[in-house]
């Protein structure tokens, strides 16, 4: 019970936090250089360092509550972020969502949820082969290159989807080199220092944040957010099948299962994405208050 209760104070934290962020972010004009150019803007407002100082809170709890309790427990909860940042966000805004957008919310995170627990990801305690990591680099790389071609050469809704979901590919790479890092810190930290999974990890989390910047900056928390939360920790899943050996159980009807949770989230995305991409388009030709 304790560790549900600290994921539920790292979402909420965590959901203010990125509400915070993106109202700053948005206020950067997106011709005005690139993602260096924003984050030395964002460091000049206060509000953006708490919130920045916010997320560090919600990650220790996050931390917190996965040392306390599962992977299967924690992670479902901890994807509330994106819940409590819609709702913390129509406060702010006075935009009130529909019903709709809330309904495909639902569907985000509790999609997750079924995921995790009916695939049951069991992660292994032997890091992988430096040769598996690099031919999952030689796949990850290009497609997070590709996606920031994408949104970079795009405004709109396309631009701060786009940049959401290649903040989350980065993140679930992070989050993967983490578990490898952390296996390989059992030996001792005086002998990683030649180590290059660590540098990696914090490689591709400075990246991560920069897009997911990026994105905050290009539209509301409602297309910018949800992509950030849902796709690591199947970006996670995948690599810790794929890299670490590790089995996901799809026997029985936990495929039909996962398929559902996949079709739900799926889904949820687009279903967010049109319903935000039609009001901005509204907001924006309607005619200007006399």
């Amino acid at each position: 019970m304790t560790s549900i209760l600290l994921a539920l104070a790292a979402a909420a934290v965590m959901g203010w936090a990125s509400v915070a962020q993106q109202h700053v972010a948005s206020g950067v004009p997106v011709h005005e250089g690139g993602a260096i150019h924003l984050v030395l803007q964002l460091l000049r407002h206060p509000l953006w360092l708490a919130a920045f100082g916010a997320n560090l809170i919600g990650f220790a709890l996050h931390s917190w509550a996965l040392d306390l309790g599962s992977l299967l427990t924690v992670e479902p909860v901890i994807a509330t972020t994106l819940l409590f940042a819609l709702a913390i966000g129509t406060w702010w805004s006075h935009r009130p969502l529909g019903a709709r957008v809330w309904v495909a919310a639902a569907l985000l995170v509790g999609g997750l949820a079924v995921f995790l627990v009916a695939g049951d990801p069991s992660a292994q305690d032997v890091d992988a082969p430096t040769l598996r990591w690099l031919a999952a680099g030689v796949v990850l790389v290009p497609v997070i290159a590709a996606l920031w071609w994408y949104a970079h050469r795009h405004r709109g809704p396309a631009r701060a989807i786009t940049f959401g979901i290649t903040a989350g590919v980065a993140f679930g790479v992070q989050a993967s080199l983490l578990k490898a890092s952390s296996i390989d810190f059992g030996s001792g930290i005086a002998d990683q220092v030649d180590n290059w999974k660590p540098y990696a990890m914090l490689a591709f989390g400075v990246v991560g944040f920069l897009l997911q910047q990026s994105a905050f900056q290009a539209g509301p928390i409602s297309l910018s957010l949800p992509s950030t939360v849902v796709i690591p920790p199947i970006i996670a899943a995948v690599l810790s099948v794929l890299v670490f050996d590790s089995t996901l159980n799809v026997s029985g009807l936990r495929g039909l299962y996962i398929g559902l949770a996949m079709l739900a989230m799926l889904g949820g995305l687009i279903v967010i994405s049109r319903a935000e991409a039609r009001r901005e388009t509204a907001e924006k030709s309607a005619p200007a208050p006399a």
